[in-house]
């Protein structure tokens, strides 16, 4: 169990990090059983239907990105499931499955409606020379564990998470920044091994990645995004407001 302290002061990158991989470390199964419902099976959906209208020669599907939407939103699900087990988790109470999936999924609706309005601002940000679009990603980067946590009016998640992210936003950035870079890195070996294994087996790498690759590369980002996101919350209202776990794990009693 992790002790959280309840002094202010500035976001402590190592601490982040350092928090997001040993909540990880402490729930991996939970997190990998939930991550592979919520936006693995939806990847694998994704790839074979584009490996599917790509082999029949059709481009624009459609039936293809009904999968990618799916996957899309499952990470905003898995969000609000992973939130509920780190809270839960930094308190000394590891939560099983079925609590994440509850909490989550109670959540649906509200969760579609921030992950659409999300998106909508950070694509138009990108749009306009991409530096709004970052900054709105920033700001808005734990709207969806405040929802779980603190359940605001739905438009008021925006405002709060921009509260909480005011002042230490290029923190926030570096550690996105850091994120990206293991993503990288994670679909460069992914490709390393893909091609090793085609070259191996003779089979065509198509589907390769599509049925196996694509969708562990979603699970893997999916649980790192999460937890860190979720990680981030609960060390953003530490310093910011000296609440601690035990106080977030008290919502959901």
């Amino acid at each position: 169990m992790t002790t959280m302290s309840s002094t202010t002061g500035r976001l402590d990158i190592g601490r982040v990090i350092q928090e997001t991989f040993a909540v990880l470390g402490r729930n991996f199964v939970t997190f990998l059983v939930l991550a592979a419902i919520l936006v693995g099976l939806p990847a694998l959906l994704s790839g074979y239907l584009n490996m599917t209208y790509m082999r029949a020669g059709v481009l624009f599907a459609w039936q293809s990105y009904a999968g990618s939407f799916l996957a899309a939103i499952g990470l905003y699900i898995l969000q609000g499931t992973v939130i509920y087990g780190t809270v839960t988790e930094l308190n000394g109470k590891p939560a099983s499955i079925g609590a994440c999936l509850s909490v989550g999924l109670s959540s649906f609706l509200p969760l579609l409606v921030i992950g659409i309005l999300s998106y909508l601002a950070i694509v138009l940000g990108m749009i306009l020379l991409v530096v709004p679009g970052l900054m709105i990603l920033v700001a808005w980067i734990v709207a969806v564990p405040v929802y779980v946590a603190e359940r605001p009016g739905l438009f008021a998640v925006f405002g709060r998470s921009a509260a909480l992210t005011r002042g230490n936003r290029w923190r926030i950035f570096a550690v996105l920044i850091l994120y990206l870079v293991a993503f990288v890195i994670i679909e460069a070996l992914a490709g390393v091994f893909g091609n090793a294994s085609r070259i191996a087996s003779g089979a065509g790498i198509p589907m390769f990645q599509a049925l196996l690759l694509l969708p562990l590369i979603a699970i893997a980002s999916g649980m790192l995004t999460s937890a860190g996101i979720a990680t981030l919350y609960v060390e953003l209202r530490r310093v910011n407001e000296g609440v601690g776990p035990a106080d977030l794990a008290a919502v959901f009693d």
